[in-house]
């Protein structure tokens, strides 16, 4: 009876659309019976279990194959002992994975936060942003952020700010190709080119803080100490982190000394902002008008400096490198409106999401799909992920704030983790899903037409519902004017010679760094910037 009521609120929540009503809760209308050991799992010899293939596979940092390798022999949906006793439970199909974010996360949707991350707040007493926060404390401040962010009219405050930024990249990279050919280090590059953006945001047009030499030094100093965030995160990864920080080992001092650095700079850019708020009109300001507290405001401002330049690097990154032997669709580009544009991204973050992974906790007993889940399955099913490639149990039991204030009790709590990469590249999902084909999101295009299969919300890189990416928008603005002024600027090809995959480094990474020989385009006579 419980479980009917459950599934019939879920239904009067979800979306009119037969064909995920029939995938997601068809079959809950009869008994539900089916529960985690009904999963499809790989039988293996006991207590060495898939430990070894997992190794043999490049263990972590090839979670996103060996996971999608799992899901071609088992199906959309199964469970897996990691290296461990635990079972993880991964799921790959893009119905279930659209209900799981539009309907069943609940009110106060929660994440799995990076156990070092997580260690570092608790023992410093660092409060930190959005990406930390739960419950009522999150949706107050998400609904700020939303309005400014996401909502309709948003462009309003970032456009200005990205277009500004992006073309003074731009003029650079014109003065570094004056005498030929320039291969810069685009990793660093666009780092530094996130941030200067994100500050362009929270300054707005009208900002009475000009650029000096402090500042530049300022800002290249927390580009670098950001970027290092992110490398000793996983370096940290694999190892006894408890131990680690204990003995005070270099790996945790590396992590410990970026962090601090990182928080302090961001913390002095934003201070620096509200000093100047009455003679600005960005972000800062806007959230000052709204009565967000000047400590909130910093928390904020400075998590989502630190986000953003990870994400939208690696996906500037990827992009150019998918389109560097690509010359018909730089041609396109440069041919076509900038809308063009816009199919290059989508292909490129479906192809490498920057998130391999999504997981999201359920705060209730729920249905998805054939399976109960039930209470508790925190305590069976997250472990060993946590423990290798995220957090830890361990962490959730004596710091609760990894699931948040909201979440007390850790056995109430049911994560599911959405295997992105996987539903990207499946072939029921896209017609030659291994192909990079940016007119698959044409809907005018007639070379679609022989492309059978396109399920749009296979690939959801951004995630979906209420604790989607907050700066999905910022994004999309800045990748596609940075991609569009390249091509239009730029002749560029791809030097390396060995092959280069993706790593899974909490995000997606090239396997080896990415070596871009840029010269001018001397045929670009127009400006899309404008």
């Amino acid at each position: 009876m419980k479980t009917s009521i459950l599934i019939m609120h879920q239904i009067k929540r979800i979306p009119i659309h037969k064909k995920i009503f029939n995938k997601a809760f068809a079959s809950n209308f009869v008994e539900c019976s089916l529960t985690l050991d009904d999963i499809p799992y790989r039988r293996t010899f006991p207590v060495i279990g898939t430990k070894l293939e997992f190794i043999a596979s490049g263990s972590g940092t090839k979670l996103h194959e060996y996971i999608d390798h799992r899901h071609k022999q088992l199906g959309p949906v199964f469970r897996e002992k990691l290296g461990g006793d635990a079972d993880l439970v991964f799921v790959s199909d893009p119905l279930l994975i659209r209900t799981l974010l539009l309907n069943l996360e609940g009110k106060y949707p929660a994440h799995i936060l990076p156990e070092p991350w997580v260690l570092y707040e608790n023992l410093y007493g660092s409060k930190r942003g959005l990406f930390f926060m739960n419950g009522e404390e999150w949706l107050e401040n998400r609904r700020i952020m939303n309005k400014h962010l996401l909502k309709e009219g948003s462009e309003t405050l970032l456009e200005g700010p990205v277009k500004t930024t992006v073309r003074k990249f731009i003029q650079k990279m014109k003065y570094a190709t004056e005498s030929g050919t320039f291969v810069p280090n685009l990793e660093s590059e666009f780092y530094r080119l996130s941030i200067d953006v994100i500050v362009a945001v929270i300054l707005g047009n009208n900002s009475t803080i000009k650029p000096n030499k402090d500042c530049e030094a300022l800002l290249t100093n927390f580009s670098e100490s950001v970027k290092k965030i992110f490398q000793t995160t996983t370096t940290l990864y694999g190892l006894p982190l408890h131990l680690c920080q204990k003995f005070n080992l270099k790996v945790w001092r590396d992590f410990k000394e970026s962090v601090d650095i990182s928080l302090s700079l961001a913390h002095k850019i934003v201070d620096e902002v509200l000093s100047n708020r009455h003679h600005s009109n960005g972000l800062v300001k806007m959230l000052s008008d709204e009565k967000v507290s000047d400590e909130n405001i910093k928390k904020i401002i400075g998590d989502f400096v630190i986000a953003a330049a990870d994400t939208t690097a690696y996906t500037s990154l990827w992009t150019l490198f998918l389109l560097s032997n690509q010359e018909n669709t730089k041609a396109e580009i440069r041919s076509r409106d900038k809308n063009y544009v816009n199919y290059i991204l989508k292909e490129s973050m479906r192809l490498y999401p920057v998130a391999p992974f999504l997981t999201r906790i359920l705060p209730t007993e729920s249905v998805l799909g054939s399976y109960k889940l039930i209470a508790g399955m925190l305590n069976i099913s997250i472990e060993m992920f946590c423990r290798k490639h995220i957090s830890s149990v361990h962490t959730i039991r004596k710091y609760s704030a990894i699931c948040g204030n909201y979440y007390k009790d850790v056995n109430n709590v049911t994560p599911i983790i959405a295997s992105i990469y996987t539903s990207g590249r499946d072939e029921n999902n896209f017609s030659e899903a291994e192909k990079f084909l940016p007119y698959r999101w044409d809907r005018n295009d007639p070379r679609k037409k022989k492309l059978q299969n396109h399920t749009s919300f296979a690939s959801l890189p951004f995630a979906l519902g209420a604790r989607s990416c907050i700066g999905k928008k910022l994004a999309i603005l800045q990748i596609t004017e940075l991609i569009s002024q390249i091509v239009d600027n730029f002749e560029f090809k791809c030097l390396n010679k060995t092959e280069i995959k993706a790593n899974t480094s909490q995000v997606l990474v090239p396997s080896t760094d990415i070596k871009l020989e840029f010269s001018r385009f001397e045929s670009a006579s127009k400006d899309r910037s404008i």
